[in-house]
């Protein structure tokens, strides 16, 4: 018996993850919806190329095929697009593409949004696919969510909520077959769940940083700062637009992820105070000084608000600091460091913090401050 056929939209981290998974019980093909061309993936790939990085590193071509029959042959299509626009942009970008999708979806299918919505977000989705295709969803087509997320659980374990009724799922490709729990007709409270654990994170962590900056305002001690990074706060912004966006203006939920959001900004404004602090502190001087934004973000994931959120807080030192750099753990620790100036190092991941401590060590005789971006703001 053949097996069945999946089209995997998006060259993403994500899309690349979910199709490992499926590669041994599928035919597998991942679309690079940038570049307009699908590839298809073989297990002995999957094995010698762990992430997406390293297969668009190796520059591969595996048995180029057109998008459109790719998408227009798949008993299920996951789309895992990849958005480098931003907010509200962003929201755009991400309904043009599930469009693309919509124009080769066929009768029989299933589409599984990896892609995280507001509240009533996939109803709109649905609205959409109906519109597009003439196909009445949970009966012609199949509808199923599964965002991923930052705080998602482990991988043996991926949860999807299906539009169609269970019994009307036996017509579509079986999720269940492809290892995943399912649940059906319920998707309007996997909306609200995920609403919540973004709220949730983000809340806290807005409090966190007006609070913080309060206190350094009025400089006053506040034990409340925390050693969650900026990464993990910029992390959300894309599913805070989209929770924002899903909502009338003035409801309560809006105003919870529109101030999550500004928060993000002021925690930019206070990472860049606290340098401007150790500069005046260590009597630094500008031109003697090199600021290291040390931010390990993936550049294949699905949202770009960690890359855009990086560039932004180097924009804003180098009003202050001309020598700025991004750099992550992949970076040569030759290159950061200069002899003649003392180097500035804001990490704003765990991970980036351990590699910053062993390149420190590293270069003893080199002058190194290390400025965690947490809520705590701590210096090493």
């Amino acid at each position: 018996m053949p097996k069945p056929k999946v089209a995997v939209y998006g060259l993403t981290s994500e899309g690349y993850s979910l199709a490992a998974r499926l590669v041994e019980m599928a035919t597998v093909t991942i679309v690079d919806e940038t570049l307009q061309m699908a590839m298809d993936l073989e297990p002995g790939i999957v094995k010698t190329h762990k992430t997406v990085q390293e297969l668009v590193g190796d520059e591969m071509l595996m048995g180029l095929k057109p998008v459109s029959q790719v998408l227009s042959e798949a008993a299920m299509v996951v789309f895992a697009p990849k958005l480098r626009k931003v907010r509200d942009e962003s929201i755009i970008e991400a309904g043009a593409k599930l469009r693309d999708v919509a124009k080769h979806a066929s009768s029989g299918s299933t589409v599984l949004n990896l892609l995280p919505t507001g509240v009533g977000g996939n109803s709109d989705n649905m609205a959409l696919l109906e519109k597009q295709t003439g196909l009445k969803v949970g009966e012609r087509l199949n509808y199923a969510y599964s965002p991923a997320a930052p705080f998602r659980r482990g991988d043996s374990d991926v949860l999807v909520s299906v539009a169609a009724s269970r019994a009307a799922s036996k017509d579509f490709v079986s999720l269940e077959g492809f290892g995943f729990k399912a649940t059906y007709g319920d998707i309007a409270g996997a909306e609200l769940e995920y609403a919540s654990r973004v709220l949730s994170i983000c809340a806290s962590m807005a409090a966190e940083v007006e609070l913080m900056r309060k206190s350094r305002e009025l400089k006053a001690t506040l034990a409340t700062g925390s050693e969650r990074y900026v990464d993990q706060l910029a992390a959300l912004i894309y599913d805070l637009t989209a929770i924002q966006s899903s909502e009338d203006v003035g409801e309560p939920i809006t105003y919870l992820a529109g101030a999550a959001m500004k928060s993000l900004e002021n925690y930019e404004r206070y990472i860049v105070e606290e340098t401007r602090d150790v500069l005046r502190d260590l009597q630094l001087k500008a031109s003697r000084t090199r600021v290291l934004v040390a931010w390990s973000a993936d550049k294949h994931e699905m949202r770009a608000d960690r890359l855009a959120t990086a560039q932004s807080l180097s924009e804003k030192l180098r009003d202050y600091v001309t020598d700025v750099r991004q750099v992550d753990v992949a970076s040569r620790p030759d290159d950061l460091v200069d002899s003649y100036k003392h180097s500035v190092a804001i990490v704003c991941t765990p991970e980036d913090y351990e590699w910053l401590k062993a390149v420190k060590k590293s270069y003893r005789s080199s002058e190194v401050t290390i400025l965690r971006a947490t809520t705590a703001m701590g210096r090493a």
